[in-house]
């Protein structure tokens, strides 16, 4: 298995002629919304109305392509048993090995990648056993880096896929060269979506909870507290609706400025709806 190494320092060049997002929506009671039309929304690029959006559509049973990512630092200690367990119960649930990819990597001190991108059940599952602690920090961010790095398989032109993450962590870190920034820039520069999965007997959210429900909110994904086994039918069953059923829109960047771009979509009717989308993207100048 190969190990993964972290660079401090990157750059990634990538014009965009089109800003693409996808993004889902909710009600109250976090029930999905699936009927509203291009009426119903207007995107602010950079707090500018986007005039004209060039696509619209909904999207259901997309294929997925996924990076498990497990925490198996000292910290989690007590509970990298069941976080292996829900990963494992994630595979059989969510990957349809005829249309979804998933690979896997772990992080304790180090970052390594267990299993290359697959659709073979029986290959991730075996992985999840020979995964060992990893030493005694805690690097987050730089695991989460590294799996947005370079693992997820090139799509054909026109392929749709979503590119989700899917970490079980407590949320704490001891020691990353990286931050959460740059974790959140190159998650939203990749179009990936970070769900993830805190696993303790408590529902008082902790300083860790926070950080997971930071990343998620930041790249269109979400965050999960299950407090006991028994919840991760129902978490997995949720999460995977969320994945696979997206609106889809694109639009032309309102001006080439190189850099950040804030996004932020509004709903225009009166309904008490959530919004699940990345909250920018970044332009580069050729």
């Amino acid at each position: 298995m190969a190990a993964y190494s972290i660079y401090p320092s990157y750059t990634i060049r990538r014009t965009v002629p089109e800003v693409r997002l996808q993004f889902s929506v909710a009600d109250e009671r976090g029930r999905l919304v699936t009927s509203l039309t291009q009426d119903d929304f207007r995107i602010l690029d950079n707090h500018l109305p986007v005039p004209r959006i060039q696509q619209f559509s909904r999207m259901e049973d997309l294929p997925l392509q996924f990076g498990l990512l497990l925490d198996v630092s000292d910290s989690v200690q007590k509970t990298v048993f069941r976080e292996k367990l829900a990963a494992q119960s994630f595979v059989r649930q969510v990957l349809r090995p005829q249309t979804d990819r998933a690979f896997l990597m772990a992080f304790g001190r180090d970052v390594k990648l267990w299993q290359s991108s697959t659709g073979d059940r029986t290959e991730l599952s075996q992985a999840l056993q020979r995964i060992q602690q990893l030493g005694y920090a805690t690097n987050l961010y730089d695991g989460l880096f590294g799996a947005c790095f370079g693992q997820f398989p090139e799509l054909a032109d026109h392929e749709l896929a979503q590119r989700i993450i899917v970490v079980f962590s407590d949320g704490e870190d001891t020691g990353s060269l990286h931050d959460m920034p740059d974790v959140i820039a190159l998650a939203q520069r990749r179009e990936i979506q970070i769900y993830a999965v805190s696993v303790h007997a408590t529902r008082r959210l902790s300083h860790g909870d926070d950080v997971l429900q930071r990343l998620a909110d930041e790249t269109g994904g979400r965050f999960y507290l299950a407090s006991t086994d028994s919840d991760f039918p129902a978490i997995f069953a949720e999460m995977e609706q969320q994945m696979r059923t997206q609106y889809y829109v694109s639009f032309r960047p309102q001006k080439e400025t190189p850099g950040f771009h804030e996004l932020r979509l509004e709903l225009t009717g009166p309904q008490k709806l959530h919004v699940r989308a990345r909250q920018g993207y970044y332009f580069d100048a050729p």
